[in-house]
């Protein structure tokens, strides 16, 4: 299935309302949920809080998210560093604003929040998953 999406300008090869960007598909919600919700969304849908590993896809999230705030796949326990949701450290390539446990995206960068606030969220997966 082709679908051209306005706002992100990319075709996209992911079922249903995923956008591909190389190797990755990503969901983005219309929805708004908790960090813990919002994770336990995309585990059902056998996929991750977005993880974002290039610049190139900062910049796609960035402007597909547009001016809404985002939950992505970042959180830490007190005194401890970043890490995905798959457990992987965060090699900090990127700066995270904030003292909070849980990151989301915004349009000016990724920022840190303790996580209960309800805002939308976005999935990532391998774009060759099932």
């Amino acid at each position: 299935m082709i679908v051209k999406w306005p706002k992100c300008d990319k075709r996209v090869a992911c079922l249903g309302d995923w956008l591909a960007v190389r190797e990755k598909c990503f969901y983005f919600s219309d929805d708004t949920r908790n960090w813990t919700a919002s994770k336990i969304f995309c585990s059902l849908q056998k996929s991750e809080l977005a993880q974002i590993d290039t610049q190139k896809d900062m910049e796609f999230l960035k402007r597909c998210a547009g001016t809404d705030m985002h939950w992505i796949g970042l959180s830490r326990k007190q005194g401890d560093s970043w890490k995905w949701t798959n457990g992987t450290t965060f090699n900090d390539w990127f700066e995270i604003i904030g003292n909070g446990s849980f990151a989301f995206l915004s349009a000016d960068g990724v920022h840190s929040s303790r996580g209960f606030i309800d805002i939308k969220w976005i999935c990532s997966k391998p774009q060759y998953s099932s």
